[in-house]
C-alpha cells in the first residue's frame, strides 16, 4: 500500500454557474409551495398560500440574485433574511416602520400583537380555520424562515439533499392537528420537488445514486403505510382525547364531540344552588341556512366582567335567585366562558374577558378558558306560569332578527309547527308544545344516525330528514325547535354549552359536579315580554324540562316572609343523578390524579411541532455520532486508515479547508495550526500509525485516545458556533452529494 492509498480521490470542487443556482432556488420554490399546499386541509379559502408563495419567491429570487455575483457564500444567506424581515414589514407593519421597510420599536410591537393574534384564534377556530390577519402573518414567518432555511442549506452549507428537511416538516403540520389531515398529493408533489434538487444540486457522479435513494424513501412512504396493520390506541379505552376545542361555532364540532369514545374532562363546579345548572358557553342567533352562527358581535372592552348588565327583557316583578358558583376548567380550548344564565360578575379570570349585552356570553380574544379558575355570581331566572303565559304572543321592538328564518327552509317545518301548536294560544303554550312533540315518544336519541343517513349539522336543510327520520342529536332537537318557534313569529335562538353533569356528595355537604365532552349539548332559548329568555329542552333523554311554578300569593300574615319569591334550598341534597346516555360513563375523577383530562394533559400542537422538528434536526447529530463511535472501535482494533479518515470528516464538519488528495504528512501540516501542543503530539502519532499501517507488515495499533485529543483540540480551535454547527450539521455525512462552490 502506498502513502497515498489511505487518502480519498481528490475533491471535485465544480462551480455552479448562474443557470444552475436559479434552478435550484426555483426547484426549491416549488418544494415550498407544494409542502404548504398540504396546509389546505386545516385552512380554508386559498388566497393564504398565494400570499406566503409571494413572500418565498421574494426571499429565493433575492439569494439568488445575489448569489449571482457575491464572492463570499455568506452574503446570499444574508439577503435572504433581509428580505424575509423586509417583506413581512412591508405586509404586515408599514405603518410603524420607517419607509414602511425600516423597522421601529412600533415594528415590533405590532409583531407582537399578531403573534398573539394568531395563537388566540388557532385556539378558538375549528378546523378548516379562516385565515386572518393573525393567522396570515404567523404563516408568512413560518414560510419566509422555511425559506432562508432551505436557502442556506442549499447554497451556503452545500448540503441541498438537508433541504428537504424543512419541508418535512411543514408537511407534517396537519398530522400534528389531526392524525387523519395529511394530504398525500402534497406528499408526492413536495417529494418529486426534493428528488429534482438532489438531481440538480448533486455532483454528476452521485446523481443516480442520491435519485434512486430518494425514489426508494418517497415509495416506501407511500406504500408501506397501506402494508403495515393500523395502529391501535394504548387506551383500553381508545382514544384519549386530552383537551377540545370549541372552534369559531362550537355547534359544528358538537356532534364530533359527542362521539369520541372516551369522554374527557371539562371542568368541575360547585354552587349553592341545590341541582346542577346548564353552563352557557355561547348564543347562536343568526339563521343564515347554511348554519346556525353568533354573528361574530363586536364586544367593547368596556365591557368589564367585574359588573354585567342586567338580563336583556327582564322585567321587575320576574323572580331571581342569587347563585354563586366556583368553576374549575380543565380543557377546555374556547374563546369564551362556560357560566349560568345571567351572569352578573365573574371573578378570578386570567386575561382580558368581556361581555356581550345581547347574550350575556363572556369571551375573550387573547386568552383562554383552558386551565381558568373563577367564581360567577348569576341570577337564576324563575318566572311563573301565570307570568310566561301573560306574555302572550308580543314581540319587543328590536327582536325582529330572532324570527327570521332563511328562505330554503323545508316547508315541513313550519307545517310541523302550526300542527302541533294548533291548540296553543299564547307562546308559552305553543314552547311546551313544540318541546313534549320531541320528548313524547316518537323521537329518540342517536348521534349515529344523522351520520349514517347523511343530515348531520345544523342548518336548513337537515331538518327535512330530521323530522322524517324522527332520530338525532341535540343539534337537531335544538334547531328544529328553534327554527319551528321562528316560524310562529317567536323570538328563539341556540345555546351552546353543557348540561349540569354528574354529582358527588362531598365530605362537607356540598355537591361537586364533574363536566366532560359528553355533556356537551345545544338547546333552544325561546324570549318572553317583560320576561327574557328561557331555556327549554326537546332532546330526549338529555338534560332536565325546566320547571315553572304558578304566581304564589304574599301571605299578609307573614310580613317578614314573600312567599312570592322562591326560596333557596341549601347545597345538601343527595347526590344528583348522572344526565348521560344509559351507553356512556362519566370520566372517573381518580383518572386526573394520572394526567387524564388535566388542565395540563393537552399538549399544544405548535409544541409537538417544534419537537418534531428539533427530533428531525438531530438525525444527522446522531447519525455522525453513531458512525464516530464505530470508527473509534475500529482504531481500537487497529485500523489507524480509519483513524485518519475521521479526522479528515471532523475537520471538514468544522469547515477547515482540507484537500483528499493530501498525504498524511501534508495534512498533518495543514492541521497542526489548529491544535494545540497535545493535540499535535497526538496528531503525530497517529500519522505514523497510518505511514507505518501502510508499509510495515507488523503495524503497531492506533490510539483511540488520540484520536479523540485531536478532535477536542480542533474543535476548541474553530470556537462554539463552527462546533455546534458541526454537530448539527455535519457536512461531511453529506460529502458525497454536496456540490461544491469555487472558493472565494
Amino acid at each position: 500500500m502506498s502513502p497515498t492509498s489511505v487518502a480519498v480521490r481528490p475533491k471535485v470542487t465544480p462551480k455552479l454557474d448562474v443557470a444552475s443556482n436559479w434552478l435550484l432556488s426555483a426547484l426549491m420554490l416549488v418544494g415550498l409551495g407544494a409542502a404548504a399546499a398540504g396546509l389546505s386541509s386545516i385552512i380554508s379559502d386559498a388566497v393564504w398560500w398565494f400570499v406566503i408563495m409571494t413572500v418565498a419567491l421574494l426571499v429565493f429570487a433575492a439569494g439568488a440574485t445575489v448569489r449571482s455575483f457575491a464572492r463570499r457564500r455568506i452574503w446570499p444567506s444574508v439577503a435572504t433574511a433581509v428580505t424575509a424581515f423586509g417583506v413581512i414589514t412591508l405586509m404586515f407593519a408599514p405603518s410603524e416602520s420607517l419607509l414602511a421597510l425600516i423597522p421601529t420599536p412600533g415594528t415590533f410591537e405590532r409583531f407582537g400583537e399578531l403573534q398573539a393574534l394568531g395563537a388566540a384564534s388557532i385556539s378558538r377556530q375549528a378546523i378548516p380555520a379562516n385565515a386572518d390577519e393573525g393567522i396570515l402573518f404567523l404563516l408568512c414567518v413560518g414560510v419566509a424562515l422555511i425559506a432562508v432555511a432551505m436557502d442556506t442549506l442549499a447554497f451556503t452549507l452545500r448540503v441541498p439533499a438537508t433541504a428537504g428537511v424543512p419541508m418535512l416538516v411543514l408537511l407534517l403540520v396537519p398530522s400534528f392537528v389531526r392524525s387523519e389531515l395529511d394530504n398525500g398529493f402534497s406528499f408526492v408533489l413536495t417529494a418529486a420537488a426534493w428528488i429534482a434538487i438532489l438531481l440538480v444540486g448533486s455532483r454528476r457522479p452521485g446523481r443516480r445514486m442520491a435519485a434512486g435513494i430518494a425514489v426508494a424513501a418517497v415509495t416506501a412512504g407511500l406504500v408501506l403505510p397501506l402494508a403495515l396493520p393500523p395502529l391501535e390506541s394504548s387506551q383500553a379505552g381508545g382514544e384519549s382525547p386530552a383537551g377540545f376545542s370549541t372552534g369559531i361555532n362550537p355547534i359544528i364540532t358538537l356532534g364530533d364531540d359527542l362521539r369520541r369514545g372516551t369522554p374527557s374532562l371539562a371542568l368541575r363546579y360547585t354552587s349553592n344552588e341545590a341541582e346542577g345548572q346548564y353552563l352557557r358557553l355561547t348564543a347562536l342567533t343568526d339563521f343564515s341556512g347554511r348554519s346556525w352562527g353568533d354573528g361574530d358581535p363586536e364586544i367593547s372592552p368596556e365591557n368589564s366582567v367585574d359588573a354585567i348588565g342586567a338580563a336583556p327583557g327582564l322585567g321587575p316583578d320576574v323572580p331571581v335567585i342569587a347563585v354563586t358558583t366556583d368553576i374549575s376548567v380543565s380543557n377546555i380550548l374556547s374563546r369564551w366562558l362556560p357560566a349560568p344564565y345571567a351572569p352578573t360578575s365573574v371573578t378570578g379570570l386570567v386575561g382580558v374577558w368581556a361581555w356581550d349585552p345581547d347574550a350575556l356570553t363572556i369571551r375573550t380574544e387573547l386568552s383562554s378558558a383552558r386551565g381558568q379558575q373563577y367564581t360567577v355570581e348569576s341570577q337564576r331566572i324563575a318566572p311563573s306560569i301565570d307570568q310566561l303565559m301573560a306574555a302572550g304572543t308580543t314581540v319587543e321592538s328590536g327582536f325582529e332578527r330572532y324570527v327570521q328564518v332563511p328562505e330554503d327552509l323545508p316547508a315541513v317545518v313550519g307545517s310541523t309547527a302550526l300542527e302541533v301548536t294548533a291548540a296553543a294560544t299564547s307562546n308559552y303554550e305553543k314552547a311546551v308544545a313544540l318541546q313534549d312533540y320531541f320528548r313524547g315518544g316518537e323521537f329518540t336519541y342517536s348521534e349515529d344516525a344523522p351520520v349514517d343517513n347523511g343530515y348531520d349539522g345544523s342548518g336548513a336543510s337537515v331538518l327535512d330528514a330530521f323530522l322524517a327520520a324522527k332520530a338525532g342529536y341535540c343539534v337537531h332537537f335544538s334547531s328544529a325547535m328553534a327554527s319551528m318557534a321562528r316560524t310562529l313569529g317567536m323570538p328563539a335562538r341556540i345555546a351552546v354549552g353543557f348540561t349540569p353533569g354528574q354529582g358527588t356528595l362531598q365530605d362537607d355537604g356540598t355537591t361537586e359536579y364533574t363536566v366532560t365532552t359528553f355533556n356537551l349539548h345545544a338547546w333552544p332559548e325561546l324570549y318572553f315580554a317583560n320576561i327574557g329568555w328561557v331555556r327549554f329542552e326537546p332532546t330526549p333523554g338529555r338534560g332536565t324540562v325546566p320547571e315553572f311554578a304558578p304566581l304564589a300569593v304574599d301571605d299578609p300574615a307573614t310580613p317578614g316572609v314573600d312567599e312570592s319569591v322562591p326560596a333557596v334550598v341549601p347545597t345538601n341534597a343527595a347526590t344528583a343523578a348522572p344526565d348521560l346516555p344509559a351507553e356512556k360513563t362519566p370520566v372517573d375523577p381518580d383518572l386526573q390524579a394520572a394526567g387524564f383530562g388535566s388542565s395540563t394533559g393537552a399538549v399544544p400542537w405548535w409544541i409537538v411541532a417544534v419537537a418534531a422538528l428539533a427530533a428531525v434536526l438531530l438525525v444527522p447529530a446522531v447519525a455522525r455520532s453513531v458512525q464516530r463511535t464505530r470508527r473509534l472501535a475500529r482504531v481500537a482494533a487497529g485500523s489507524a486508515e480509519t483513524a485518519w479518515d475521521e479526522l479528515r470528516d471532523t475537520a471538514d464538519d468544522l469547515g477547515l479547508k482540507t484537500d483528499r488528495g493530501l498525504t498524511p504528512r501534508q495534512l498533518r501540516d495543514d492541521l497542526r495550526q489548529h491544535l494545540s501542543p497535545s493535540g499535535v503530539d497526538a496528531l503525530d502519532r497517529l500519522r505514523a500509525a497510518v505511514e507505518s499501517e501502510a508499509f510495515a507488515e507488523h503495524a503497531g495499533a492506533p490510539d483511540a485516545a488520540d484520536v479523540r485529543t485531536v478532535i477536542r483540540s480542533l474543535r476548541r480551535s474553530a470556537g462554539v458556533w463552527s462546533a455546534m454547527l458541526a454537530t448539527f450539521v455535519p457536512r461531511s455525512l453529506a460529502s458525497r452529494w454536496r456540490p461544491e462552490l469555487v472558493r472565494a
